[in-house]
C-alpha cells in the first residue's frame, strides 16, 4: 500500500460512482495516507501468518510481482527465498519509477515489512546462471515463480538506432538513473520518441538531469498517448515539450556531434486493434531535427536468455508453459 498509494494510475477512480453527483473519491491518496500513518505509528500493522508447512518456494526477481507473490506465499506459512539480480530490491519500481514519484526510503521500508515476515532476498543472484531452473529444485525448491518483469527496451525499427552514439532505451536510461550513475545533460537537447508513462518519465528525468530541452516525439495526438493524463499534464507544466504526429525513419551523427534524426509526419486512419486510429505516414513530408540524446520508450519485452530444455515451451517456442 506504501507504494500503491504513489505510484497506481487509479484506474478505480475513473468508475468511481461518486463521478454521477461531483468528482471521485481520493481511493490512492486515501490508502498513501493511511499507510504512511501506520507505519509512522511505530508498531506497523504485520499480518498474522499461518504454521509453517515446511515447504519452499523459490521467487525469481524481486519486482512488484515477484515481492507480492513472497508476501502471500509467506501468509501460508511457507518458506520464501527471493533471488534477484541487481543489489537491491523493487524491480521496475527502483530501476524505473523515478525518485520524485517513488521515494526509494519508502520502497525500502515496505520491502522491510515482506522480510520481516521470514521472507529472504539474496541479491546479485542472475537466473540461468548463479542459479537454475534444475538446481533450486536440487535445492529443495517445490514451487518456482518467475516474477522476471519486461526490462529489456523495444527498438523503434528505423535506421541507424543501433549504432548511433547517444541511443537510449528508456527502461535502460531510468535504469542507470536508479543505479545512481552520475549523468549530466546540462545544456543538452533530448528527444524522447514514445507516449507511454514510461516515455514521460524519461522526459522528466531529463529534465532534473539538467537538459536544456526536452521534447516527447508521438506518432498520434494528444488524446491517444497511453500515458496518465496526469503525468502528461504535469510534464507540460515543468517544461517537455510535446511534438505530435510524428514518428523517426533515420538516425544519423552529424561532423558536430549532433544526432540527425529523419523524421516523417503522421496522419490517423482508421482504428487498429487497440481501438485507436493508425497512424499513417504523410508522404513527402520527411524533415530533420537535431538532438543531444535520443530516449526510445515505445515499449518493452522480456529477456529470456535463461531458457534451456530443463523448461517445457509452447508451440511458438517464445512461452514457456506454466505449472509443469
Amino acid at each position: 500500500p506504501l507504494v500503491c498509494g504513489r505510484v497506481c494510475t487509479r484506474p478505480c477512480e475513473d468508475e468511481c460512482r461518486r463521478n454521477l453527483v461531483d468528482e471521485r473519491v481520493g481511493i490512492d491518496y486515501l490508502k498513501r495516507f493511511a499507510s504512511d500513518y501506520d507505519l509512522k505509528s511505530g508498531n506497523p500493522y504485520m499480518p498474522e501468518q499461518k504454521d509453517k508447512t515446511g515447504k519452499k518456494a523459490a521467487v525469481i526477481g524481486a519486482g512488484p510481482a515477484g515481492l507480492s507473490c513472497a508476501y502471500y506465499l509467506a501468509l501460508e506459512g511457507h518458506d520464501v527465498t527471493i533471488f534477484e539480480r541487481w543489489p537491491k530490491g523493487g524491480g521496475m519500481l527502483r530501476y524505473g519509477i523515478p525518485e520524485y514519484r517513488l521515494p526509494k526510503d519508502t520502497l525500502d521500508a515496505e520491502i522491510n515489512l515482506i522480510e520481516k515476515m521470514g521472507v529472504e532476498i539474496k541479491y546479485n543472484t542472475r537466473f540461468g546462471t548463479d542459479v537454475t531452473n534444475e538446481s533450486l529444485k536440487q535445492e529443495g525448491f517445490e514451487a518456482i515463480f518467475l516474477g522476471i518483469g519486461s526490462q529489456v527496451g523495444q527498438p523503434m525499427g528505423c535506421d541507424g538506432e543501433e549504432c548511433t552514439l547517444g541511443v537510449y532505451a528508456g527502461v535502460d536510461f531510468l535504469g542507470r538513473v536508479g543505479l545512481e550513475e552520475k549523468i549530466n545533460y546540462a545544456g543538452k537537447k533530448v528527444i524522447v520518441v514514445g507516449g507511454g508513462n514510461t516515455a514521460v518519465d524519461a522526459a522528466r528525468t531529463s529534465l532534473r538531469l539538467g537538459a536544456d530541452q526536452v521534447k516527447i516525439a508521438y506518432r498520434r495526438t494528444k488524446k491517444e498517448m497511453p500515458a496518465h493524463e496526469m503525468e502528461i499534464e504535469e510534464a507540460e507544466y515543468e517544461g517537455v515539450e510535446l511534438d505530435l504526429l510524428i514518428a523517426p525513419q533515420k538516425l544519423t551523427r552529424n561532423a558536430e556531434g549532433k544526432i540527425e534524426i529523419e523524421f516523417i509526419k503522421m496522419e490517423l486512419g482508421e482504428p487498429d486493434a487497440s481501438g485507436r486510429r493508425r497512424p499513417e505516414p504523410v508522404k513527402g513530408s520527411e524533415y530533420i531535427e537535431y538532438a543531444d540524446y535520443v530516449i526510445a520508450a515505445i515499449g518493452q519485452t522480456q529477456d529470456l536468455s535463461f531458457i534451456n530444455d530443463s523448461f517445457k515451451l509452447a508451440a511458438d517456442k517464445n512461452k514457456i508453459k506454466v505449472n509443469t
